[in-house]
Parts: C-alpha cells; sequence; structure tokens
C-alpha cells in the first residue's frame, strides 16, 4: 500500500470519528440524562470541577446542558473577558470532557497544563471556544491538531454556508503557551442574503474581538505572576 493512500486512509477514519461525535452531540440535545461521570486517575489538569457534592477534580461529560459543573481558574477569567466583550453574542454554553477533547481534536491530556473546551448545545450550531494551556514542548502539536480538526470541520460542512462561514473565519492564535481555537458569530442569519464574504468578514471581527482580549488577559496574568515570583525571591 502506497504512502499516500495510507495517509489517505488514516484521514477518512478520523473525519469518520469526528463524524460521530458530532452526530453524537447532535441527539445529545433531543434527549435528556445523556451526560456521564466518570472519575479519572490520571492526568488532573482539566478546567472545571464539580459543584454538586461529588469528588473534586471529576472529569464529566457535559454533553448534558446546564449541568452543575463550572470552569475553574484560569479559564473562567479568560472566558469571562470574552463573553464582558461580546454579551449574548458567546453562544457556547457546553463543556468538552478531557476524553471528549482528545476524541475531536486528538489534544491529550499529556499535552496541557489546563484547557476548556465549549461549545455551542444545539443541534445545527457550530460555535466554540477551545483554550489550551499547552506544556512547553508540546505548543507546536497542539496547534497542529486544531489546524487539523479546523480542516476536518470545514470539510465536514463544505454544503453548509453559515457554518462554512464561521469555521473559514476562525482564529487558531497562540499567546505564549496557550493555543486558542476562536470559532464565535453568533447570528449570521441576516447575512446570509449578502453573501459569504460578509458573513465570514463579520465572524472574523468578533473572533478578532475575542482574540484581543485574550492576548490582554494572558499577558497581564503572566506579568503579575512574574512579579509574584520576584517578590517571594
Amino acid at each position: 500500500m502506497s504512502w499516500h493512500r495510507r495517509e489517505t486512509m488514516v484521514r477518512v477514519k478520523r473525519v469518520g470519528r469526528v463524524m460521530a461525535c458530532i452526530v453524537f452531540m447532535a441527539m445529545s440535545v433531543m434527549l435528556t440524562g445523556c451526560g456521564n461521570r466518570h472519575t479519572d486517575g490520571g492526568y488532573s489538569g482539566r478546567a472545571y470541577v464539580n459543584e454538586g457534592g461529588g469528588i473534586d477534580g471529576d472529569a464529566v461529560n457535559t454533553l448534558q446542558a446546564g449541568s452543575e459543573y463550572r470552569i475553574v481558574t484560569p479559564m473562567i477569567e479568560l472566558k469571562e473577558a470574552v463573553v464582558d466583550i461580546l454579551g449574548e453574542n458567546y453562544w457556547p454554553d457546553a463543556l468538552l470532557s478531557d476524553e471528549e477533547l482528545a476524541e475531536r481534536t486528538g489534544i491529550s491530556g499529556n499535552m496541557y497544563k489546563n484547557f476548556m473546551a465549549e461549545y455551542q448545545h444545539s443541534e445545527a450550531g457550530i460555535d466554540m471556544m477551545i483554550l489550551v494551556e499547552a506544556r512547553e514542548d508540546c505548543v507546536g502539536d497542539v496547534e497542529r491538531y486544531l489546524n487539523e480538526y479546523r480542516e476536518l470541520l470545514l470539510n465536514i460542512y463544505d454544503n453548509q454556508p453559515l457554518n462554512k462561514a464561521k469555521i473559514f473565519a476562525s482564529r487558531i492564535e497562540t499567546i505564549q503557551n496557550y493555543v486558542c481555537y476562536v470559532q464565535l458569530g453568533a447570528d449570521i442569519t441576516k447575512l446570509e442574503e449578502n453573501g459569504e464574504e460578509e458573513m465570514i468578514a463579520y465572524c472574523q471581527q468578533e473572533n478578532e474581538r475575542a482574540v484581543d482580549i485574550l492576548e490582554k488577559k494572558i499577558l497581564s496574568r503572566e506579568q503579575e505572576e512574574e512579579r509574584q515570583g520576584l517578590s517571594v525571591k
């Protein structure tokens, strides 16, 4: 079997896995009780913890909207900064667990210190924001996996103009060791009649606003940590 054919087969299999994940997520919107709680005995660097009396640090499948889980620092500060800027135009409202992040993107727990992956919990929605505080030697790998994931989404939603425009306009930005995948835009249905370019331009503008505030917050946080480190010395 040729190298090109092997690569094609691997890519097809991965598209299939992503499609299966997306179909499962769509089904979960229509069904209740689909979220499963599980304990991860290994890596603990996840972006949310249980508020409902369970074991602190439990990983959780948050496909079910309105869960009892909350995002923890520093990711909550970054998300809140974006929400403050975009207001009601921030549509992601459900978290991916570490296992779901790995299934979707290939990014595994040994590649990061913290992460937050939040998506729009609706059958047709595509808005999402993924923030990964990568380990220093894994920043390039996280970037590559997110870019590959974006390419897969472009292929999957090629025949859906609204979603394709949002994906095309998405930003993958690396700020220090934080790799940020920002795919926002909220309601662009009114722009559809004006054509793809206007939809893309609007989403790019929203993503730019989000990336700008993320950069300010991340750099500010790291400067504060440096000052605290110097004061301790």
